[in-house]
C-alpha cells in the first residue's frame, strides 16, 4: 500500500487513530506500505507550516508569509522531529526520476489530477501498487487503485 502525505500528517498530529495504527502495523510489518520522497518532503512542507501556526509566527498555513521570516524558521524544529520518524517506520521510499514525471503527465491528462497527485499515481502504476492509503477525494477517480481512508476524522 502506498501512503499519502495526510496519512503521515493525521498520524503525527494524533488526529486519527486509524492513521497511527496503519503507521504501527507498518513498522511492524503486518502491512507493507511504501511511500515516495515528494510525499516526504510534503509532509515536512506541511508539518513546518503547521509548527509555524502553532508557535504563532504566522496565522495561517501559509508558505509565502513563512518564508519572509528566516530567522523564525531556523528556531522550528518539531516538523523535523516528526518527519524523520518516517524514517524508522519500515516503509521503503521511492526516489523522484524522469521517467516518474513524464508518466505523470500522461495521467495528469488522462485523470485531470494535479503534479503531486498524478506523480503518486504513476509512482503505484511502476511500482505494481494497487492500494493507496489517502484521505484525499482526488484519487477516488483512478478505478485501477483502491484508495483507503480513514473514517475516523470529522
Amino acid at each position: 500500500m502506498l501512503v499519502d502525505a495526510n496519512i503521515f500528517i493525521y498520524a503525527f498530529m494524533h488526529q486519527s487513530h486509524q492513521c497511527r495504527q496503519l503507521l504501527e502495523r507498518c513498522k511492524a510489518e503486518e502491512v507493507f506500505c511504501i511511500t515516495t520522497a515528494d510525499i516526504v518532503s510534503e509532509v515536512c512542507h506541511r508539518l513546518m507550516l503547521i509548527e509555524a501556526v502553532e508557535a504563532g509566527i504566522i496565522t495561517k498555513p501559509s508558505a509565502a508569509k513563512l518564508r519572509r521570516k528566516p530567522v523564525e524558521i531556523r528556531r522550528l524544529a518539531r516538523y523535523w522531529a516528526l518527519t524523520s520518524q518516517i524514517f524508522d517506520l519500515n516503509i521503503p521510499i521511492i526516489t523522484l526520476d524522469d521517467r516518474r514525471l513524464r508518466r505523470a503527465q500522461q495521467l495528469r491528462i488522462r485523470y485531470g489530477l494535479l503534479t503531486t497527485d498524478s506523480s503518486i499515481i504513476a509512482a503505484a502504476f511502476e511500482y505494481g501498487i494497487g492500494s493507496l492509503a489517502s484521505r484525499d477525494d482526488d484519487f477516488d477517480q483512478v478505478d485501477e487503485l483502491a484508495v483507503y481512508k480513514p473514517t475516523d476524522l470529522s
